[in-house]
């Protein structure tokens, strides 16, 4: 479909786009409140060494839904993109596909981790306890998938309030956690119920959004190229992530506990500031080529929009440092000094972001591996060096350093890109047919 020239790079001519990122935002937004909240709540009803396994336990099936993705949050959006018959049937073998890897994957976790969190599941009850932390990870997987469904067939309200049902009801539950032992297992399991009841709800509800029931057959014809496209997604949706991850790791490995804490308040608001570009870019993902010739415009249109609150982040970071140390005392000053530079990163990491999300919409494998290999290299192997030596200061100019060199890359790429396909002779009706239609 040909953009009409006067109506192209309007507010109203994006306004799905706009809607699901505004959508997106706010639920981070919900989230990271209702999840500070709740811990902090359950850290004065319970003590110190119950809430850190509860965490732990918690943050253990995150992980896993991240490992037992297989790249489908990316592949649906691009192979299930409306209410037909094909997108829901991949939709079907999805859900099949989430829950088979996630109880693989948490089970192994199970086998192969051996720490006093795990150790609190089979205390609880020994078949209970690890079936309720495979089915948290199951849950947890789930919910990834359902709200990307739900994107595109653009029900962006259900996936707000979905958040907000798993922010809400964990505190009702809080107050019924009976008194007595094992209450690490009992904080775990009301931290990860509304992930199970909005997972495994939202696949049960998908019949009625989308009009079809669940079916398996017959096969999707798009089946082959969707599972090319997941495995390649899988690697980099690891390595675009792995960061995230794996940096906190090797700062709690170089640091004394102290200075770790300090990185840990910096870092976890510093994820919740990087989460905003990651949530527009899924509605990119879900939105982007939908409308053929659109695809230039809501690049454009996002990345304006996330560098804008990345920008904006970043001085409200600065100017409210010393707000850190005031909320969690004088020991946490390191914290407030680091914070700035960290959230100064998210403007490197919102180009990044918007260009990985263009080379996925364009099914370009090369860029899409390229980008997140760089961003992945250029973060962690100079944290490996720079910090046993500097500490927390070693690893922020790693994020920084190592967020610029990916942007960097990234913008190269969609350059050649867009070169490419101006001289390049498309297909008709494709994306790049659009595309070259307005250079």
């Amino acid at each position: 479909m040909v953009a009409d020239p006067g109506t192209t790079g309007r507010a109203g001519k994006h306004r799905h786009l706009l809607a699901g990122s505004a959508a997106l935002v706010v639920g981070a937004a919900v989230q990271a409140v209702t999840g500070a909240v709740f811990w902090l709540v359950a850290a004065r009803m319970d003590t110190t060494d119950d809430v850190g396994r509860a965490t732990a336990l918690f943050t253990s099936i995150l992980f896993i839904a991240y490992l037992a993705g297989l790249g489908l949050q990316v592949s649906l959006a691009r192979f299930a993109p409306g209410r037909d018959r094909e997108s829901h049937t991949v939709f079907s073998w999805a859900v099949l596909a989430t829950v088979v890897s996630a109880t693989v994957v948490a089970s192994g976790y199970l086998l192969a981790v051996d720490t006093e969190a795990t150790r609190s599941l089979t205390d609880w009850h020994p078949v209970l306890g690890p079936a309720l932390f495979v089915t948290g990870a199951i849950g947890a997987a789930l919910t990834l998938i359902v709200d990307v469904r739900w994107m595109t067939v653009r029900r962006w309200a259900l996936v707000l309030v979905r958040i907000t049902v798993v922010g809400a009801l964990r505190f009702p539950l809080l107050f019924l956690v009976p008194a007595g032992s094992h209450h690490t297992v009992h904080l775990f399991a009301v931290a990860a119920l509304p992930l199970i009841v909005t997972g495994v709800g939202g696949v049960l509800a998908m019949p009625r959004i989308s009009g079809m029931g669940h079916r398996l057959f017959p096969l999707p014809t798009s089946g082959g190229a969707a599972i090319r496209y997941s495995a390649v997604n899988y690697v980099s949706t690891l390595a675009y992530q792995a960061p995230q991850f794996v940096l906190p790791v090797i700062v709690l490995l170089s640091v004394d506990p102290d200075r770790n804490a300090a990185f840990y308040v910096a870092w976890g608001i510093t994820s919740i500031v990087l989460y905003v570009p990651m949530a527009i870019g899924q509605a990119l993902l879900a939105e982007g080529g939908k409308d053929g010739a659109e695809l230039r415009g809501q690049v454009r249109v996002v990345l304006v929009g996330t560098s804008a609150l990345m920008g904006l982040a970043a001085v409200v970071a600065w100017a409210g440092r010393e707000l850190v140390t005031v909320v969690y005392g004088a020991d946490y000053e390191d914290a407030a000094r680091i914070l700035p530079a960290l959230v100064v990163a998210g403007i490197p990491w919102a180009v990044t972001s918007v260009y990985l999300t263009e080379a996925r919409v364009l099914h370009r494998h090369l860029p899409t591996v390229a980008i997140t290999g760089v961003l992945t290299v250029a973060i962690l192997v100079p944290a490996l060096v720079l910090v046993p030596d500097d500490g927390i200061d070693g690893a922020t100019r790693a994020f920084l350093l190592g967020n610029v060199a990916a942007a960097v890359v990234a913008v190269a790429f969609h350059r050649f890109g867009r070169r490419r396909r101006v001289t390049a002779v498309p297909e008709p009706g494709s994306v790049e047919d659009g595309l070259a239609l307005h250079p």
